[in-house]
């Protein structure tokens, strides 16, 4: 199935920034209808600007939402309810990470990537689904990791959400066919956003996140390869030949190997016996109260 998105109405979160901003300029000039979500409601009127300068004829509601929240979730769609806009596109972007030991994590950031990465992404899906169904029409683009496609250390929770988008993307993927609605995966590599500044606990651990070069993709390009697919009702892309490649190789890797590199890895920066200072404190501090 091949889609056109001439004239039709596309709802992008996380749209204040990064992948999800980029979708929104390149999506203005052929759609109908954008819809803005993400928290930072100046930044989204700030971009609604900008297209608006360069493309006078579409629509922009600017629909600024805490999708980490329940109530978040149900006033930005009671608002675009209210509106009689019918999606046509959604892209499923809003997303945050973290990047540490997971023992070591914090329950507030743990806690907001499981409802914004897992819960949020869940119900958008099952809101907007019958909808798209019953008009024989529609499109789903949502925006994964190439960390989904096996564990990783470091990384350890924010995989395991984006392995939940791989799965349900494939699930629901399977679902639709013969419906008119499709729905493509997208796993990038590493792309130059804000991800990882946000990603990381401290400035320090700046250097360590992102890989080698060759893994690096621009917004621009992952935006373009994505559209491309969607149009094309691709079930799944990782853009850039090189993050391809590799996203392919890692896919097929066996765990077991994958756990002895990893092991190996991980216990040369282990601390000597005794040296656990830190943990200590954690378990103090974390034996007076439950996080939940």
């Amino acid at each position: 199935m091949k889609h056109s998105f001439s004239g039709s109405s596309a709802w992008i979160t996380g749209a204040s920034s990064g992948l999800g901003a980029e979708f929104a300029r390149r999506l203005a000039p052929e759609v109908a209808c954008l819809i803005l979500t993400a928290r930072r409601e100046e930044r989204l009127h700030e971009l609604a600007r900008e297209i608006e300068r360069e493309h006078r004829k579409v629509q922009i509601l600017v629909a600024p939402a805490d999708l980490t929240a329940p109530e978040g979730i149900e006033g930005v769609i009671d608002r675009i309810a209210a509106k009689r806009v019918e999606v046509d596109l959604l892209v499923n972007n809003a997303g945050v990470g973290d990047f540490g030991l997971f023992y070591q994590g914090d329950a507030d950031r743990l806690r907001e990537m499981l409802d914004l990465n897992v819960k949020a992404f869940t119900f958008l899906l099952w809101w907007l689904l019958p909808g798209m169904i019953r008009r024989g029409r529609g499109c789903i683009i949502n925006v994964g990791s190439i960390a989904g496609l096996r564990p990783v250390p470091s990384y350890a929770a924010y995989a395991a959400t984006k392995a939940y988008v791989h799965s349900l993307s494939h699930g629901l993927e399977w679902e639709l066919a013969g419906t008119g609605v499709t729905l493509t995966q997208v796993c990038p590599a590493s792309v130059a956003t804000e991800f990882f500044e946000r990603a990381v606990r401290c400035p320090e651990d700046q250097k360590k996140v992102g890989g080698p070069p060759f893994m690096w993709t621009s917004p621009e390009e992952v935006v373009r390869i994505s559209l491309d697919a969607a149009r094309r009702g691709k079930p799944q892309v990782t853009p850039g030949f090189l993050p391809g490649l590799c996203a392919s190789i890692f896919s097929y890797v066996p765990l077991s190997l994958l756990g002895k590199v990893y092991r190996a890895v991980l216990s040369g920066k282990r601390k000597p016996g005794g040296e656990w200072a830190e943990e200590r404190m954690l378990v103090e501090k974390r034996s007076h109260g439950r996080p939940l």
